[in-house]
This record gives C-alpha cells, sequence and structure tokens, in this order.
C-alpha cells in the first residue's frame, strides 16, 4: 500500500483518489520568475526538473523504478537545496508549500498545470479486510481534510493564529 501522487505508473495497482489540490512551481528567489504572482509552462523553458526534463513539459511522471532516477536527490531538504541554488525547479502540491516554507524559495501558481491528486494504491491482487479498511480510513480523513478547509476560521481561532 502506499499513498501516491497522479500521475504514477498504475501497472498491476489499484487506487481510490483521496484528495485534488493545485500545483506549484518552487524555484529560487533570486530566479526573475519569483517577481511573477502566477506563471504558465512557456515561462518555465530553460529550466530543469529534478529527473533533468524540461519545466516547460510540465510535472514529470514519476521514474518506473527506483534505477530511472536521473539526478541523486532522494528527500525534499536536499531537493530544497538545489532549488535554492537555482539548479532546478521543482513542482510540488500547495500542502507542500505550506508545510516547508523557506526563505530562499518562492512557490508560484502554474495556471496551465492540472491539481495534483493524492491516491491510495494497493496491488490488484490484494483483497483483504486490513487493505479495505485503511482504504476507508484514509477516505475518511481526507473527507474531513476537505470539510475543514471550506469551513471559516473563527474569530478565536484567527486570534491564536495571530498570536
Amino acid at each position: 500500500m502506499g499513498l501516491l501522487l497522479h500521475p504514477f505508473d498504475d501497472r498491476g495497482l489499484d487506487s481510490e483518489p483521496l484528495l485534488s489540490e493545485p500545483v506549484l512551481v518552487a524555484l529560487a528567489t533570486a530566479d526573475p520568475l519569483a517577481a511573477r504572482t502566477t506563471l504558465c509552462l512557456d515561462d518555465l523553458a530553460g529550466r530543469e526538473t529534478l529527473g533533468g526534463a524540461p519545466a516547460n513539459r510540465g510535472r514529470p511522471v514519476e521514474p518506473r523504478s527506483r534505477h530511472d532516477t536521473l539526478r541523486p536527490a532522494s528527500n525534499l531538504p536536499e531537493i530544497f537545496s538545489l532549488v535554492e541554488t537555482g539548479s532546478i525547479v521543482f513542482f510540488a502540491p500547495a500542502s507542500v508549500a505550506q508545510r516547508y516554507p523557506r526563505p530562499g524559495i518562492a512557490y508560484r501558481p502554474v495556471a496551465d498545470l492540472p491539481d495534483s491528486t493524492l491516491a491510495v494504491a494497493w496491488p490488484q491482487d490484494v483483497r483483504s479486510p486490513a487493505v479495505a479498511a485503511f482504504v476507508r480510513a484514509a477516505g475518511a480523513v481526507a473527507a474531513a481534510r476537505d470539510a475543514q478547509a471550506e469551513q471559516p476560521a473563527s474569530p478565536a481561532a484567527h486570534e491564536q493564529h495571530r498570536a
């Protein structure tokens, strides 16, 4: 079982979508594009993603195997360091930008990229009560997150956030 971002290689897998959210591009604050409020893919011409693909082609599909990676970076701190130096740009769901603000990185919406969808996935041949329970629980957590995001913040919550 796993939580995967679409698009992914779904051969041999069943999956259930959980959440969708906008995709942002992370780029160095020194990049001239960081001064803009919204970008499109054509604006990213000449920049590369982590795998070395041209950024103006959009978010790359996940590697089909662990051997398909072109550039060694396996975790977010390494990826963020590469972004901060201007070596790459990185496409990330909006929730990543909210959780990982960094002074050297500007996150910008990309108008012509589809939303990112998080899915729970499992092998097609697995039909166990534990898998079914996990899928139900993941769906319930996602639904609760969506419901919470749609509710306006109370004045008390707003005051706590400002403090």
